[in-house]
């Protein structure tokens, strides 16, 4: 059977490269009268893991059924979705529209499971559920002598705050969900959002939910959370961009950001209860990101970028057993384009803290909650996880202290076309716990996490069709194996717990 599951995900996975035409592909137009538009579309994705010596020796489990577990040392899993999509557009007088998306998302996950040491989707899980379905009103307005556009939009629908380190998923997959690494869903439920899409200022006022069903996520999913706030930022079109409601277009951006949470559920059902105590926290955060030095020696102005974001979580009535929350979270990422060399390398160095306590049974939670976190927009390789390897199947993302290290090159290769485009990567990453006995091990146990280091290549044939493989190694520090060793459930026998751990996997996505 595994073998069958991995040789039919990389057979989808060369299939999307050969499939796809030179130019990009629009959406079908399915109506087109009086100023009403309707289209369709339909995205595709698929994955394959071999992921020999999980968590350092530890492996997987799978519940079974009937009770106990099945134990693997090296999963081999794969996943595929399909989301079709219906977009419309009603253009009335005077500039204004009537606005509708609704899509779904079908998913399944083969094979072992995700590779996490108790796995959440093992079982060969799969799913149809409801992803976006909302309505809105667009509103053409005209402030400080400059066009700009007022956005009500009710109803489930994908919203992000910059490339989501704070803000971008609404919707966990995991459990019977299924593609939990690929993670395909992103909608959040209403009421809805209001957005000033203006240039160079624009901004959000939103009230949404996230959606959580544990009984579909099998006791997995994150706290149902109802939050309300803004965001408003200042940006800098990159040249013949529209960053007003594109992230993508902002060659320079700094964003306020706060939310209150209203609601949110601290059952026992959600695993992780440490984290689980969200009502009535306030959240602010200000990011930054882009081009944003104007010096333009060595390029500067130009080739040298620096993002990066702080998050404060307070709250002076938490409950789940404390009396506060006190929380942070912050990155810096300075990083240089050396667009006059051959290959355009492209390095960064990112430092990530991810804010934790030294006693995880004192009144004050310290621990970061990483909320509706995304792994970010700008990279497929090098986001928010710290790793293929350790952060995405062992690391807790809180209680951590992340030093990443990331090179791209882009040679001068192309395999179908003179548009298609070829990435390759090197990506370092250093973690270490910031309290040991924060996550609940004993005293004297050393910080260090693990190292690891993973290469990818991605390759982009058009607009609408990529794919990348990749492959790593990770080596164990006493925390890694501490926290390998604290993982294996109560009832079985402790493995051997090692040094190493290794990945190869490989992704497709086409739209049509």
């Amino acid at each position: 059977m595994r073998n069958k599951v991995y040789y039919f995900v990389l057979g989808g996975f060369f299939l999307s490269i050969f499939s796809g035409s030179e130019k990009a592909q629009a959406d079908t137009t399915l109506v087109s009268l009086r100023g009403l538009t309707i289209q369709a579309g339909l995205d595709i994705g698929g994955s394959a893991f071999y992921v020999p010596h999980v968590n350092f020796g530890a492996g997987s489990y799978a519940p079974r059924p009937s009770g106990g577990y099945r134990h693997t040392r090296s999963p081999v899993y794969g996943e595929l979705y399909g989301k079709p999509i219906l977009t419309g557009r009603w253009a009335l007088k005077n500039g204004f529209a009537v606005i509708g998306k609704a899509s779904a998302i079908g998913a399944a996950t083969l094979g072992d499971g995700d590779a996490e040491e108790v796995s959440q989707t093992s079982g060969t899980p799969h799913s149809i559920y409801l992803e976006e379905a909302n309505l809105g009103l667009e509103i053409p307005l005209r402030l400080a002598g400059k066009p700009q556009t007022l956005t009500v939009l009710g109803g489930r629908q994908a919203f992000a705050v910059d490339d989501g380190f704070l803000i971008g998923k609404g919707t966990y997959s995991s459990g019977n969900r299924g593609a939990w690494w690929y993670a395909p869903r992103f909608a959040f439920s209403g009421p809805g959002v209001i957005k000033l899409e203006g240039n160079p200022v624009r901004a959000d006022v939103f009230m949404l939910e996230s959606n959580t069903d544990n009984d579909i996520d099998r006791g997995y999913d994150r706290p149902k959370t109802k939050f309300v706030g803004f965001d408003v930022s200042w940006f800098v079109n990159r040249a013949g961009g529209h960053g007003e409601n594109t992230y993508a277009d902002r060659a320079a951006y700094v964003t306020l950001t706060y939310f209150h949470v209203t609601q949110a559920d601290t059952s026992a059902s959600y695993n992780y209860s440490a984290r689980s105590d969200r009502e009535g926290m306030n959240v602010a955060s200000l990011s930054w990101g882009g081009t944003l030095v104007p010096i333009k020696r060595l390029g500067i102005s130009k080739n040298f970028t620096f993002y990066g974001n702080f998050v404060s979580q307070q709250n002076s009535h938490a409950g789940n057993g404390y009396k506060s929350v006190e929380a942070y979270a912050m990155f810096f990422e300075p990083g240089y384009r050396f667009s006059m060399l051959p290959w355009t390398p492209s390095f960064f160095y990112r430092y990530t803290r991810f804010g934790g306590s030294r006693n995880a049974q004192g009144s004050v939670k310290r621990s970061y909650d990483t909320l509706f976190l995304y792994d970010g927009k700008r990279y497929t390789y090098g986001g928010y996880w710290p790793g293929e390897i350790v952060g995405m199947y062992l690391a807790p993302l809180s209680n951590l202290e992340v030093h990443q290290l990331d090179l791209t090159v882009t040679p001068p290769v192309h395999l179908l076309h003179s548009k298609d485009s070829l990435k390759l990567g090197l990506h370092y990453y250093n973690l270490s716990l910031l309290y040991p006995t924060g996550a609940g091990l004993k005293a004297g146990t050393g910080r260090h996490v693990s190292d690891e280091l993973d290469i990818s290549a991605e390759y982009t044939l058009n607009a609408t069709t990529s794919a990348a493989l990749a492959g790593g190694v990770a080596f164990s520090g006493p925390a890694g194996r501490a926290l390998a060793r604290a993982g294996v459930p109560q009832v079985q026998a402790m493995p051997k717990i090692g040094h190493h751990a290794g990945i190869i996997e490989g992704y497709f996505f086409k739209h049509f």
